[in-house]
């Protein structure tokens, strides 16, 4: 599941309700920002460029994270500026279903998808809705294993580090991640862990429905 990081008063109550597919965290001040950045890894960031010099020293750090900029009116320079170490920038008022439209658009680009169902043998899941269903019935996960779910959709045939499974689950926990993996499995995932490197993996199978 995308970790979306709010960083703007106006927009934190919306984005919130209308983006609640997503793992959002909301934030009122720089220093909440400094904090919530140094514990948690986010996917991307909706910021006001009020925010902006922060978001160059995450860069500077080596932060990767997509950024989608937020500006109270239009600004060559904040334009210029946004572009300069962001992904995007947009002006308000803001149209929420165009930031919708936008945050799925990197989500796709950020997890190399080009679709927005993925197809796993019989099994079908909802980019926007977080979603997972097997034979047109919708299947119940806790929040923790549909986070998985997209996960390992999203890096079919590529090992993912255990540290970084941990970090998007917020867990540390041997027993816990053992759980998940096992009821997926049984579902019908291929998901296999490497001790070599330790990693899991998810198997693209050999047909898909």
């Amino acid at each position: 599941m995308l970790k979306i990081l709010v960083c703007d008063l106006e927009l934190n109550y919306l984005v919130q309700h209308e983006l609640n597919s997503f793992d959002i965290t909301t934030i009122t001040s720089e220093e909440e920002f400094s904090n919530a950045t140094f514990h948690v890894a986010y996917d991307l960031y909706i910021a006001n460029v009020y925010y902006f010099d922060l978001v160059k020293e995450l860069r500077t750090a080596g932060d990767s994270a997509v950024c989608i900029f937020i500006d109270e009116y239009y600004c060559l320079n904040n334009l210029k500026k946004a572009f300069n170490i962001g992904d995007d920038y947009l002006i308000k008022p803001v149209n929420i279903q165009e930031l919708k439209i936008r945050v799925q658009y990197h989500y796709k680009k950020l997890f190399n998808i080009d679709k927005d169902i993925i197809h796993y043998k019989n099994m079908f899941f909802h980019i926007q809705t977080q979603q997972l269903f097997q034979n047109n019935k919708k299947i119940k996960l806790s929040p923790s294993e549909t986070k998985l779910v997209g996960l390992f959709l999203s890096h079919i045939n590529k090992p993912l580090q255990k540290n970084i499974i941990f970090e998007k689950l917020e867990t540390t926990s041997d027993g816990t991640l053992r759980v998940y993996i096992s009821k997926l499995n049984k579902i019908g995932f291929l998901i296999n862990y490497e001790r070599a490197n330790q990693s899991y993996s998810l198997h693209k199978p050999h047909t898909n429905f």
